[in-house]
Order: C-alpha cells, then structure tokens, then sequence
C-alpha cells in the first residue's frame, strides 16, 4: 500500500509546490525586477496549444531533465559528496539550466525536492511524477484566470500557506516512510 500512497503523493506534491512557488512569485511581484522574463520567456515558453504544452512539459521534459539531473548528475555527485552537497550541486546546475533568473530561482528550489526525492526513494519516477505534475499546473493555469479571492494579497498569502502546509506534510509522509539512507559518499574527494 505505500508505494501505491506515494505514487499518488507524488502529483500531488508537484501540484503543491508549484501552486506554493507560483503563487509567492505573484505575491512579491518578482517580474518587476526580471522584466525580460515577462516580454520574452514567458510567451516562448507558453507558445504552444494546451494539448501540445502538456504532453511537451509535462510528459517528454520530465523525463529527459529528471534522467539528466537526477538520474546521472545527482547520483554520479553521491559518489563524491554528500547526498545534501549533491542536491544542492545539482539544483544549482539544473536552476541554471533553465536559462534566466527567475527561472533559475524556481527551479533551484524544485531541484532541491526533486533531487530529495530521487535520492529518498532510488526510483526515477518519483521525481518524474512530481516534475511532470508541477509543470502542468502551470502549463494549465498559465491560461486560466486565478479566483477573484486568490488574486488579492490576502488569498495570495492563504493559497501559499495552504499549499506549502500539503509539500510540507507530503514531504515529512516521505521522510518518514522510506527507508533510512547513509548521507556519505561512497569515494569521498578527501578521504580521511
């Protein structure tokens, strides 16, 4: 039964996150200090039908980024550092990746989850559930206007609260279910 539970946590994680981390972007208005981002990532990001947008970055991207950034580059890290310094080397290479501040800032702090997840669980899919649902929540809502509510600061702040109390407990669910892990590095850089 847990690995049915985390199979379906998982999206939901994703979905969670994304509203947590969109909606806080919205909150302190980050596009103001990136306007780059809003006349030209954003359209060329969002260029594509809803259908085509989906399938492309919430199916194909997930699974290519999670085989680059977690499958190869987290794991071949682990060898030498600790699982903490090999998540954050790979969040800041795979915010990087991503091209533009904004961006990076986002996905850094995804990879971070992703990159704990991956390492948490040793199964690929879990981060491809969690990365593919988060970007089509945003692929999706990208094209639908938020609740009056949720536009106004005050249902800003509720809507952030509210999702990060759901990662948080997903992912406290998944800290305490799966098995324990040794941190170390199998051949650590400078071995004592």
């Amino acid at each position: 039964m847990k690995k049915e539970k985390k199979i379906l946590l998982c999206p939901v994680l994703g979905v969670a996150l994304a509203i947590c981390l969109n909606t806080l972007f919205l909150a302190i208005n980050i596009d103001r200090f990136f306007p780059s981002y809003t006349t030209e990532v954003k359209p060329w990001l969002f260029r594509f039908p809803v259908f085509v947008g989906i399938l492309l970055y919430g199916v194909v991207t997930p699974v290519i980024e999670e085989l680059i950034f977690r499958m190869l580059l987290f794991k071949r890290l682990c060898v030498y550092v600790t699982a903490v310094a090999a998540g954050v080397g790979s969040a800041i290479i795979f915010g990087i990746y991503h091209g533009n501040a904004v961006q990076f800032i986002y996905a850094f702090l995804f990879g971070l989850v992703l990159a704990y997840s991956y390492w948490r669980f040793e199964a690929l899919y879990v981060p491809i559930l969690i990365h593919g649902a988060a970007n089509i929540y945003v692929y999706v809502t990208y094209f639908v206007q938020l609740p009056l509510f949720f536009g106004t600061f005050a249902g800003k702040v509720i809507l952030i609260l509210l999702s990060g109390l759901v990662s948080d407990s997903i992912l406290m669910y998944f800290l305490n279910t799966a098995p324990a892990k040794n941190m170390m590095p199998e051949k650590p850089f400078f071995p004592k």
